[in-house]
């Protein structure tokens, strides 16, 4: 349980954390895929996703 104190974060409030970047990713793929299909949809989405992502996980280090 190292990793909740380095974090500053209970067990449940880790989970939350983990599904919600899980939710994110999932949807970033699913918008990769239908894009590859369709090049006029999501054309930005999956970027948007992983940069926010991104910021989030950076923020959440700075903060430590």
């Amino acid at each position: 349980m190292g990793h909740l104190k380095d974090m500053g974060m209970t067990y449940l409030q880790h989970m939350r954390h983990a599904i919600y970047i899980s939710m994110l990713l999932f949807a970033a793929a699913a918008c990769c895929a239908i894009h590859s299909v369709v090049p006029s949809v999501f054309e930005k989405t999956a970027s948007t996703i992983i940069t926010h992502l991104s910021d989030n996980v950076i923020s959440r280090q700075i903060q430590r």
